[in-house]
């Protein structure tokens, strides 16, 4: 069962058998150099430092999965704490983050610039 603030990537893929709708929120380090070509399929990528600027994106009617790419979930954890203090009760960390997830084998998604160039890499 899910801790407080913390899901693992066995609970989310229960939860994403179900019926019960889920949204993925990528919280970047907008400090570092995003080398990112793909993401949670439907997730909203943004650096942790502008969370609050997307918050009207973020639907309150969904479990709300939260990730990041960081070692540690230092950057997941800060935006779950604003985020319930917002009013989303059920927004979770993800254990392990973008790592767990991909291990796992869920959905993925190409995005962006990155996607582009590796495209162009491939194609070379």
């Amino acid at each position: 069962m899910k801790s407080e603030k913390k899901i693992t990537i066995d609970e989310v893929r229960e939860l994403m058998k179900g019926d019960a709708p889920l949204f993925f929120l990528n919280v970047r380090q907008h400090r570092e150099r995003d080398w990112s070509v793909i993401k949670v399929r439907g997730a909203l990528r943004v650096p942790d430092d502008e969370v609050e600027r997307h918050i009207d994106e973020i639907p309150h009617d969904r479990v709300l999965v939260v990730y990041s790419s960081s070692p540690g979930d230092e950057p997941s954890e800060w935006a779950v704490e604003l985020l319930r203090q917002r009013g989303w009760n059920n927004a979770y960390v993800l254990i392990g983050g973008f790592g767990a997830y991909l291990e796992a084998g869920l959905p993925v998604e190409e995005f962006g610039v990155g996607s582009e160039t590796r495209k162009i890499m491939f194609l070379s």
